[in-house]
């Protein structure tokens, strides 16, 4: 304790940054293999992007939701860590997996039951139509080691071995990205499978993920002492409760906003399989560079609930301020970067040149809701380090479910602005949503914990 108080404010940066590096470049591995499966697609054919993309919105929702979830698992250890109490840690980890394959269970179930209503619903075209089924049939058979390497790499997080997860990530992508080129558009003697073979490399790479996660827990010597999977447990659905009551407000509040931009993907099916596409381009860039402010929320959890486990307010407060401004920072440099290079970046998507133009336009868009949203994403984390979740989920559905669809729907009637008002809705949600979040966190740093601050 003494010894932190005594960091500088840079050496507390240093300390930040360090831990945050491997979380980014981890975020963008994962969100990289779908960047690259969008762009090769694109080059494949405008159909097949289209197809995907109708399935990537349909159960990345879901898929968001339940990773919220999981991450109710980080405070819970990472409190534990800062109070030096760490044999609970090995019941925990048990106890995420049992919930990871119940919620497995869950999304089949829903897969099986809603997924073909909806997409007769939608009334694409036949060729998208079918596409978009072969790629979720594929991505399924990946389903259940995606949602339980939430668990495992969480704990991996907290434990502030983030470099173990960003070497298994790169790892997987360079796998996931060797796949992409070769299912998609057919290389190495593999035939050409378009959307198809974008879902059957996926899978495959969520496996190998799963795998090496697996295999550093049971034998990497930093958690030796857990035994885990090598004695037996008792099942105690307490700490199934514990995770689900600081879990689901947080898996709420990333469901609110990602299940939006799945909504949004879905009505720019009402205008045509080249706005699909285009609209897609777009969400793909914003979910690739969405893995900055995420990942320095992950990174303010675990420093900010290691600061109030020991019980040293100050520390955790300026770690949140540190969070904040490396965000923003970061946020204005992509901004500025894409804002001049636009053409080139919309050119990745498509061998179209007719294409370029309109990808290039939604992009525009996209690149401002990088920047509103590492105003917000970051001040998720360190309300999460406080425990301080259920308020997250009561902004997160108000804002995004409350406010993106009126905004929406009255610059499309109103200000006839078509499928852009899609993207005007989004960014008027996230900025809302951003302002709430900034006041909770003033709130419960002045007020909440004011009693208990030592300065």
């Amino acid at each position: 304790m003494n010894t932190i108080r005594q960091m500088s404010t840079l050496s507390r940066i240093k300390h930040f940054i360090a831990l945050t590096i491997p979380i980014i470049l981890t975020q963008f591995a994962i969100t990289g293999g779908s960047f690259v499966s969008v762009v090769l697609t694109g080059q494949y054919s405008t159909v097949d992007l289209a197809g995907i993309s109708v399935g990537f919105n349909l159960w990345t929702a879901c898929y968001y939701g339940i990773i919220g979830i999981h991450l109710g698992i980080s405070p819970i250890i990472a409190q534990l860590l800062g109070a030096n109490e760490k044999d609970n840690i090995p019941t925990i980890i048990y106890h995420g997996l049992i919930l990871s394959l119940c919620f497995f269970l869950l999304m089949l179930l829903l897969g099986v039951t809603l997924l073909d209503p909806i997409l007769t619903h939608l009334q694409l075209e036949p060729a998208a139509y079918e596409i978009c089924w072969q790629y979720l049939k594929a991505i399924a058979v990946g389903l259940l080691p995606l949602i339980l390497t939430c668990v495992l790499r969480n704990t991996l997080d907290c434990h502030g071995y983030t470099h173990y997860t960003m070497y298994i990530i790169l790892c997987g992508l360079g796998l996931h990205i060797f796949l992409n080129y070769a299912l998609i558009l057919g290389h190495f003697g593999f035939p050409p499978l378009g959307g198809l073979g974008a879902g059957i490399a996926t899978a495959i790479a969520y496996w190998f993920n799963f795998l090496a996660f697996l295999l550093v827990l049971v034998l990497g010597k930093p958690f030796k002492s857990y035994h885990l999977f090598r004695r037996c447990f008792t099942f105690d659905f307490t700490y199934i409760q514990e995770q689900l009551r600081l879990g689901i407000p947080i898996g709420l509040a990333i469901f609110a906003e990602s299940s939006i931009f799945s909504l949004a993907g879905i009505a720019a099916t009402a205008y045509g399989t080249s706005i699909i596409a285009a609209h897609q381009a777009a969400l793909s860039f914003t979910s690739l560079f969405y893995g900055v402010p995420l990942s320095i929320g992950i990174a303010a959890t675990i420093t900010v609930g290691y600061a109030v486990g020991a019980k040293d307010l100050h520390e955790a407060k300026i770690y949140s301020y540190i969070a904040r401004g490396l965000a923003v920072v970061l946020a204005m440099t992509i901004c500025l970067y894409t804002f001049t290079h636009l053409p080139t970046i919309a050119g990745y998507y498509t061998n179209d040149p007719n294409m370029v133009d309109l990808i290039g336009s939604f992009l525009s868009y996209a690149v401002f809701f990088t920047v509103i949203d590492a105003l917000g994403t970051p001040i998720q984390g360190i309300l999460r380090g406080y425990k301080d979740v259920r308020i997250i989920s009561i902004i997160a559905l108000s804002s995004f479910c409350g406010t993106s669809i009126p905004i929406a729907a009255i610059f499309t009637f109103l200000f006839n602005y078509g499928p852009y008002a899609i993207w005007i809705g989004l960014l008027g949600s996230t900025l809302i949503a951003a302002l709430l979040f900034t006041w909770r966190v003033w709130y419960i740093q002045h007020k909440t914990f004011k009693q208990y601050q030592t300065l």
